[in-house]
């Protein structure tokens, strides 16, 4: 039988104090694992959860990293809409927040003299004074010092400097420096000033192990870009759509998120995972990982990412076509009026796809991305369905070429270079018609409109 997260991550504090020789009474143990569990169970997270922190530490084996596993994200601040109330008090006077959402690290005498919070900065390469990066090191950052401060009476600098470095590891997608330096090896360099800096006397070996171990927590924080299974992949990048976008959040209870913010929500994951580079996902330090099983890392992350760019590309054209038939025929309404509600085992509601012909033949797909929309991911998320019937209507009748061409013409309306009937002109018009009829039949407010489509 399997424990609740809060006791899985109870017993993960013991173990690793265990590990370290660290005499820790029970109530201690208890504190800290309901400051990680209370930091990471805001009603936004979809996927930053106490369960993301348990997996990240399920296949690491060293006590350091398992504590910069737990810790690494207690803060989410763009997601959390701030900062969690259990731990405001570690971040008192050391950063302001502007009315702009933007935050700063405070140069104050009681900073200055804060040694966790200066090792901390050192490690990351910030300074007092500065901007925090929302999605280049603020969440990470502020993480990391909220490690180094609750484990500052439990362990040398020296671990916790090994704690912050994995926690700085795992800000996401870094390409080599103009230099050509690779994330940990600059990594690395940093952790010689620190060492120096704060006369810690680790010598270089201690060093380049603490960088083995940061790039093991790195790797394993996205290791889902590597499953085996694209569907289970494709799960977490949907929790992510609906985690990060915070219109698209609010609008989403009981299926009425509106179609344009629906579509806005694809829209900016569809981007980021076709600009996203493979290379930039996992990490390598002296040969750890090795290297077969780097490359391996490597290559399940470009067959996972080619499978989902298409995807999310066709999942996006589908959003654009329905985006474009609510606004002419009477403007943006939830997507459930165009498309039904949500269809679960228990819950047969009508839905437009029950409305659509067989898809046209003779045309070119991948089987693949053509399974998952048809037959869904991995499992259901809660707020939308697995499977895509009317995207795999559109893929399957289409093909791959045309919905390429297609998406092209979603990327000139976002540039604004035509309009909603521009595109729907352009769209193949058997399946432009196929599509308003079965809309018709389930938004009957527009079905009259719809016909002009038909």
């Amino acid at each position: 039988m399997e424990k609740a997260p809060i006791h899985q991550i109870i017993h993960l504090f013991k173990q690793s104090f265990n590990d370290l020789n660290v005499i820790i009474k029970d109530k201690e143990l208890e504190d800290f694992a309901l400051l990680v569990h209370s930091a990471m169970i805001g009603a936004r997270r979809k996927f930053h959860t106490p369960n993301h922190a348990l997996l990240v530490c399920n296949n690491l084996h060293h006590p350091l990293q398992i504590l910069g596993g737990l810790f690494h994200d207690v803060i989410y601040y763009q997601v959390d809409g701030g900062f969690p109330d259990n731990l405001e008090d570690f971040l008192d006077g050391v950063v302001r927040v502007r009315k702009d959402d933007t935050v700063f690290i405070q140069k104050t005498v009681r900073t200055e003299q804060n040694e966790i919070l200066r090792i901390c900065l050192d490690v990351f390469g910030f300074q007092f004074e500065q901007k925090l990066p929302i999605y280049g090191g603020l969440n990470e950052f502020l993480s990391a010092y909220i490690a180094g401060k609750a484990l500052e009476n439990y362990l040398s600098k020296a671990q916790i400097l090994s704690v912050l470095a994995c926690i700085e590891a795992t800000i996401p997608f870094r390409l080599p420096n103009q230099q050509g330096e690779s994330h940990f090896e600059q990594l690395f360099l940093k952790l010689e000033k620190v060492n120096k800096k704060y006369a810690l006397k680790l010598s270089k070996v201690h060093l380049e192990h603490y960088t083995q171990l940061a790039v093991g927590v790195a790797n394993e924080d996205v290791a889902n870009f590597a499953d085996k299974d694209t569907g289970r992949f494709l799960d977490n990048t949907w929790l992510l759509i609906f985690e990060s976008n915070k219109n698209l959040f609010a609008k989403f209870t009981g299926f009425v998120s509106s179609i344009l913010q629906y579509r806005h929500g694809i829209m900016k994951t569809e981007s980021f995972i076709k600009n996203l580079k493979p290379e930039s996902i996992f990490h390598q330090f002296k040969n750890i990982p090795e290297p077969s099983h780097y490359e391996y890392l490597q290559q399940q992350a470009g067959i996972n990412l080619a499978i989902a760019k298409e995807y999310l590309g066709v999942k996006l054209l589908t959003a654009m076509l329905l985006e474009a038939l609510a606004h002419t025929t009477g403007g943006d309404v939830p997507i459930s009026i165009f498309t039904g509600g949500i269809r679960t085992e228990n819950n047969a509601v009508e839905r437009a796809e029950d409305y659509l012909p067989a898809c046209l033949e003779n045309t070119v797909y991948n089987e693949k991305v053509f399974k998952l929309l048809a037959f869904g991911r991995a499992s259901d998320v809660g707020f939308d369905m697995k499977n895509s019937p009317l995207s795999a209507f559109i893929y399957k009748s289409l093909g791959s070429i045309r919905c390429v061409e297609l998406l092209e013409k979603v990327r000139e309306f976002f540039e604004e270079k035509i309009y909603y009937h521009e595109f729907l002109e352009s769209f193949d018009a058997n399946v432009l018609s196929a599509v308003a009829q079965a809309c018709a039949k389930i938004a009957i407010t527009r079905t009259e409109a719809l016909e002009k489509y038909f």
